[in-house]
């Protein structure tokens, strides 16, 4: 069993069935901070209107909540200015990539690039290889394919760049490190069960695994293998999760694959290939009064080892091997379920708080929730938290309503398009995320509680047919799954000219592990 099949069997996860974000717009910036780094932002944060949606803001997908990512190399010579990154794949072949733009707009790079000599040095600062590029396509962004190098080595750049200056012809020299490049883990999120004709929220957590390098993605969420809803050019940090949250309207009862894969964005090609992950989901037509709760604190461990061995003609030869280890944490807890007959708005007062080895680290109430009907007629109310936890409410086309509470996991969560539309209010903004948890800055862990060995959750509702309070307590227990190899070893051997007509033979392995904390309860 691997090790997500064995945590799914342990956890039995409910939904992430979450919620309702209404918010302001943001500014932008390079590097986006959380609305409340400082005292003052916290205090407006607590003060800012809710009555359409969220205290909380939104930020666009073209901003990055935070660049953790390795250094990459720049340089300069009169007014022309290079930066240059160089990641390896799974395959061993790194890709150095040279612009004198900037690395995330490749596609706007002034001058042109027309003679590069690389020198390339392994870890222990030998020279490896010399070699000079003369006759290169035009333009200010070039990328070079070089074989069998190890993270950590070092590339040393001399590039004649002309278009800036004039007719002079600048000469900028940068040395650039050998970084692992960007991997993706996606694991979707889907409640117990949905309601047909009502909206129900899909999320799923994206992780780079790999430590070194943050990258951009598309995140999309497929029903029974068709797009049906997508948040487009997300950020993943390196070796930070984030979450994607969808929502589905069900026209028909049945059972359907609820999939979210992570592909290829404006990251220059960093994604070789689609990852995902996949649920099945039961839609019935049944108005129950219902509820399930799910809490899980998950610490997944990446560990890739890259080792070579490469030998010259006259017998030389070199032996080299790399192990780099990332380890992230992430924590979500949901409350969903489903109400007999429909609510009646705007809701008096709703009223949820978390409380954990007994400190109540959470509490918040409203009264007077509107609701917005969004494009399919649907009734919805949302709120979310000063900490990142988000309710909603929504009664179905067909009958009934369903309800939800969520931490979602991760930094930031990016809105789906569907998302945005019915949870954002009516002049929602695409392709935007928001925080998860407003009272803490990025780099403090904030989103992670201690929760000891178990959850207590309460929600409770009033409207003009009565009032009704959940106040479920989740008991928790550890797992530890075992070594997963989600990358055999595996080689392969070359002859780059640099070795003079010797070979190199490199090798990969990577392996998963997890730990962490899980638990359930139903009503």
């Amino acid at each position: 069993m691997s090790s997500k099949a064995l945590r799914r069997y342990l956890a039995h996860t409910p939904a992430l069935l979450g919620a309702a974000l209404v918010l302001v717009s943001a500014a932008c910036s390079d590097t986006a901070v959380s609305p409340s780094a400082t005292s003052a932002a916290r205090a407006a944060s607590r003060l800012a209107p809710t009555t359409t949606g969220s205290a909380s803001r939104l930020v666009s997908n073209s901003v990055k909540y935070h660049d953790g990512s390795a250094p990459h190399a720049t340089g300069r010579s009169g007014s022309a200015r290079l930066e240059a990154l160089a990641v390896t794949d799974a395959h061993g072949i790194t890709t150095l990539t040279l612009t004198t733009g900037d690395l995330d707009h490749l596609d706007s790079a002034p001058g042109e690039i027309v003679k590069v000599q690389l020198k390339v040095f392994g870890p222990d600062g030998e020279l490896i290889s010399s070699r000079n590029y003369n006759q290169l396509p035009r333009g200010g962004t070039q990328t070079f394919e070089l074989a069998g190098l190890p993270a950590d080595s070092r590339i040393q750049v001399q590039a004649n760049v002309r278009g800036i200056d004039g007719r002079r012809t600048d000469v900028v020299t940068l040395t650039e490190t050998v970084k692992f490049g960007p991997a993706l883990d996606v694991d979707v999120h889907v409640p117990d069960g949905a309601l047909v004709g009502a909206p129900v929220v899909i999320t799923a957590t994206v992780t780079e695994t790999n430590g070194q390098v943050g990258t951009r993605t598309d995140c999309v969420l497929y029903i029974d293998g068709q797009p049906v809803d997508r948040a487009d050019d997300i950020w993943v940090d390196a070796g930070d999760a984030v979450s994607c949250a969808f929502t589905y309207t069900f026209q028909r009862t049945g059972t359907y694959q609820v999939e979210v894969r992570a592909g290829a964005g404006s990251g220059g090609g960093a994604l070789l290939a689609n990852v995902g992950d996949s649920e099945l989901l039961e839609v019935t037509g049944a108005h129950r009064a219902a509820w399930t709760a799910s809490v899980e604190d998950r610490s997944p461990s990446t560990t890739t080892v890259l080792d070579y061995t490469w030998t010259r003609s006259d017998g030389s030869h070199k032996e080299y091997s790399n192990t780099e280890t990332t380890t992230t944490r992430a924590q979500t807890i949901t409350l969903q379920g489903t109400l007999e007959s429909a609510a009646t708005f705007p809701l008096a007062a709703v009223g949820f708080s978390v409380q954990s080895s007994g400190v109540r680290w959470e509490e918040e109430s409203w009264t007077g929730l509107a609701s917005a009907t969004d494009a399919n007629g649907q009734e919805c109310a949302s709120r979310m938290s000063g900490q990142g936890a988000m309710f909603f409410l929504c009664n179905g086309r067909l009958g009934g309503a369903t309800y939800g509470y969520t931490r979602f996991a991760g930094t930031v969560t990016y809105h789906g398009e569907g998302f945005s539309n019915v949870f954002d209010g009516p002049t929602a903004t695409q392709s935007v995320y928001s925080w998860n948890d407003s009272y803490g800055t990025w780099a403090s862990d904030f989103q992670v509680r201690p929760l000891g060995t178990q959850v207590t959750v309460t929600l409770g509702v009033s409207d003009a047919r009565g009032s009704w309070t959940i106040n479920p307590t989740v008991a928790l227990s550890s797992y530890s799954n075992a070594v997963e190899v989600t990358q055999p070893r595996s080689c392969e051997t070359t002859n780059p000219y640099w070795l003079d007509g010797g070979s190199m033979t490199a090798c990969t392995t990577a392996t998963r592990t997890e730990t962490g904390w899980t638990g359930t309860a139903a009503g």
